[in-house]
């Protein structure tokens, strides 16, 4: 059987929030800038493995508090101890008047296991809300108090903690719902397990899921955004002038903005976020002409040159010497032909290089700066998305500053100008361009994680 948790607390405090980030979802309810936006009693069930873990109740927020306590010091309620005189009342006329919505939430106190009261820390502990836990308080059920929107400093933490002490309600909670830490969620469930000692195994395997989904969603970000970068540094685009002219200029930029977006977009889904939560402000692309490093290892080895043995590993430079320099010493046409029907494959690893010679074409690929603004934007994004709450209103901001810290992918340069020389890799997939992903999610994970 689930655990019955009633989310209850003042107007605004961000009930309905913090629920859809314990659902990590952003359809649940409705969330808005402003008092009473919940007006009816929601509840909805967390699931593992098809077994029923948590039932969490939505409630409105109390309205008048402060009268409704004033009430039940009077007759005919006041001769009703504890939890008894919720029932009488919520059979009264007043429940169906001025009390109206303050009566879902004393209807849902008879029949909830656990109350997890939402407090707006921003806001000093008002006579109002003092009512409220002493409300809460008569229904003689386990109150968890909910330190919502404490990602930000406020001087009103302490006042909370000293009001709620006096209640004897010790075992607080900060969260937040919009900035979204996994350990302040963890906390909350283990506040709950010690609650319900029964249920405290199978709330140690939720909680070891959730940890485990947060960490295979950082995984996959991480991994796509070094695929896009993989993919991005290995794009390139033949042209008949350098620098390029305005069209062929934006037929280079739409493919990597393309690229960023399917990223992007990808993302959103696996953190289940809308498709307007990030807004990526205009990355400025700047190319460069793409020239082949003839003397790369990885490039010989994966073209069939066997670069332990000296002598090949010497014809293939002598080779590349001839085809680099600017006359063209192998000259002629017959020459050409030898070499690209070479048997150990060099002609086929130099084919564009002699065939960009002869045309006196170029090719366009992304310089290292634009590079590095891709990446410092992917790990921006994916902090962002991992950190996020699903009541959150503003979108990311991906920025394009070219002013950023351009430290943090020094790291990552390597990769880039290793990507850059397998033009054969964009959009593409084998082992040698698999093994330099996976290293440079490494590094990104890295950077991410101190």
């Amino acid at each position: 059987m689930s655990i019955k948790l009633l989310v209850v607390g003042h107007a605004n405090t961000g009930k309905t929030s913090l629920i859809r980030t314990l659902l990590r979802r952003h359809d649940f309810g409705e969330v808005k800038d402003q008092a009473g936006t919940t007006r009816h009693v929601e509840t909805v069930t967390i699931r593992l493995a098809d077994q029923d873990i948590l039932q969490v109740t939505d409630t409105p927020g109390f309205e008048d508090s402060i009268g409704l306590w004033q009430l039940r010091q009077q007759a005919p309620f006041q001769s009703f101890s504890g939890s008894d005189w919720l029932a009488h009342f919520c059979q009264s006329d007043y429940a169906k008047t001025e009390f109206e919505q303050e009566t879902k939430i004393l209807t849902q106190l008879l029949q909830t296991d656990i109350i997890l009261y939402v407090i707006d820390v921003r806001q000093a502990p008002l006579g109002k809300f003092l009512n409220e836990l002493d409300i809460l308080a008569s229904a003689n059920k386990p109150i968890v108090p909910i330190l919502n929107f404490s990602a930000s400093p406020t001087p009103h933490i302490d006042n909370w903690r000293r009001v709620l002490a006096e209640r004897h309600l010790h075992t607080l909670v900060k969260y937040d719902s919009v900035a979204f830490y996994f350990e302040d969620e963890k906390r909350l469930y283990q506040s709950i397990q010690s609650l319900m000692p029964e249920d405290y195994e199978q709330l140690e395997d939720f909680i070891q899921h959730r940890y485990q989904d947060a960490q295979l969603r950082l995984q996959s970000a991480t991994r796509q955004l070094a695929e896009l970068l993989i993919n991005a540094a290995s794009y390139r685009l033949l042209v008949n002038q350098y620098p390029p002219n305005a069209q062929q200029q934006d037929a280079f930029e739409q493919v990597i903005h393309q690229q960023e977006q399917g990223f992007i977009q990808s993302l959103l889904g696996l953190y289940e976020f809308r498709s307007d939560d990030v807004h990526l402000e205009h990355l400025a692309i700047q190319n460069t002409v793409w020239q082949q490093d003839l003397f790369a290892k990885s490039t010989l080895k994966e073209w069939g040159l066997e670069t332990s043995s000296g002598v090949v590993t010497g014809a293939a430079i002598g080779a590349g010497i001839d085809v680099m320099s600017a006359g063209l010493s192998l000259g002629t046409a017959t020459g050409i032909g030898a070499l690209l029907g070479a048997g150990w494959q060099t002609g086929k690893h130099y084919k564009d290089t002699i065939k960009s010679k002869l045309t006196k074409r170029h090719y366009l690929c992304l310089d290292d700066v634009t590079l590095g603004l891709l990446a410092l934007r992917g790990i921006q994004a994916v902090v962002q998305l991992h950190k996020r709450g699903h009541a959150a209103q503003q979108s990311v901001q991906v920025k394009g500053d070219k002013t950023s810290n351009m430290e943090t992918i020094k790291p990552l340069l390597s990769y880039f100008q290793q990507a850059r020389q397998h033009p054969q890799w964009y959009l593409s997939d084998n082992p040698l361009q698999a093994t330099l992903e996976s290293k440079l999610q490494q590094t990104i994970i890295h950077k991410i994680t101190p």
